[in-house]
């Protein structure tokens, strides 16, 4: 994928979530079947000098809300994406820069998607994300995204 529309993705993701413009955060890669967001140490630590927990759940946060309005827009056109569930574990500290990895899930779940949006204008996508420092994964992340058409309300299940 081309710097430049790295570039635009990642003032995108500033325009929309103004807060990762604080923490650092640049968009790496997205090839389509996986987003790669990254964030520097030094504007998410904590009082140890290792990753803030509230600066990793974020950045997790981000890249599933980041792939799933990917998705979506790719499926239906224009969609909101919120998130309305999540569970982090934390497996070892982070010491270093960290990136956020999330995969567009499988088939079966895009097609489910695909379909309730188109009937419904709405729908929900369950998302995995892995905080990295290198190689090693440092957190786990589990995300529930509710999507809706953006010419609709957001309306209650």
């Amino acid at each position: 994928m081309s710097s430049l529309l790295l570039q635009s993705l990642t003032e995108r993701l500033f325009a929309a979530i103004p807060m990762a413009r604080v923490m650092g955060v640049e968009v790496v890669a997205w090839d389509g079947r996986a987003l790669l967001l990254g964030a520097p140490l030094a504007p998410n630590h904590n009082d140890k000098g290792t990753g803030f927990a509230g600066s990793l759940a974020t950045l997790a946060t981000l890249a599933g809300w980041a792939l799933a309005t990917l998705l979506a827009e790719k499926l239906a056109g224009p969609c909101q994406v919120a998130i309305f569930e999540s569970e982090l574990r934390y497996l070892r500290p982070v010491t270093g820069d960290f990136t956020a990895r999330c995969t567009v899930p499988d088939e079966v779940a895009c097609e489910r998607l695909s379909t309730t949006l188109r009937a419904r204008g709405r729908g929900r996508v369950a998302l995995t994300v892995e905080v990295l420092q290198g190689d090693e994964v440092k957190v786990n992340f589990r995300g529930r995204y509710a999507v809706w058409k953006a010419d609709q309300r957001q309306a209650e299940d």
